[in-house]
């Protein structure tokens, strides 16, 4: 790989497209759409937590509460969605574990034959629930709401550095493509 630029971090894209593995069936969670108070509130504690250097940046910037915030305000500028995709994840227990947040990008941008282009917003496992599996099941979950949605192709990335989520992506039948320099700020 190429020098990192100063200021920048690797990002690790996949992209998923009809004839890749289709994602089983969720085995630790059941879902239901993400009321949005709890959402932030969700949100800020993943960012809090996050080995992503841009959420660390921006938590250092507004605080979680703060960047969670900015995240969700942003996200209207370019992309669309339909409120029972965002959904939240509970375990057997019926604890809210975590969430993801699919949406396609606005206007058509990476639509092909009328069929929309999607991507995660952002998705996060609540820190004191990670390392059980649940990336993968929220994953596939989005993978569910995108295939409802008719989306041709999904296009998500991750921190290169953010070993379960690469983990994930790969084990839900994600192709992988090669890495990519990313501004922090």
């Amino acid at each position: 790989m190429e020098a990192l630029q100063t200021g920048h971090f690797w990002k690790t894209p996949f992209v998923w497209e009809p004839g890749c593995a289709e994602p089983a069936d969720s085995a630790k969670l059941e879902f239901e759409v993400a009321p949005k108070n709890w959402l932030l509130l969700a949100i800020a504690d993943v960012m809090a937590a996050s080995p992503d250097p841009s959420d660390h940046y921006a938590v250092e910037q507004f605080g979680p509460a703060g960047a969670a915030a900015d995240l969700l305000s942003v996200a209207p500028r370019y992309f669309t969605w339909q409120e029972r995709w965002w959904r939240l994840g509970r375990d057997r227990n019926g604890e809210r574990v975590g969430f993801v947040l699919p949406v396609v990008f606005k206007d058509g941008e990476g639509s092909k034959n009328g069929q929309p282009q999607g991507t995660i917003l952002y998705m996060g496992v609540l820190p004191k629930y990670r390392g059980r599996g649940y990336s993968h099941e929220l994953l596939a979950e989005a993978t569910r709401v995108f295939r409802g949605a008719r989306c041709w192709q999904i296009f998500c990335d991750t921190a290169t550095e953010n070993r379960p989520m690469v983990s994930a992506f790969r084990r839900a039948g994600y192709q992988e493509r090669a890495p990519w320099q990313r501004p922090v700020a």
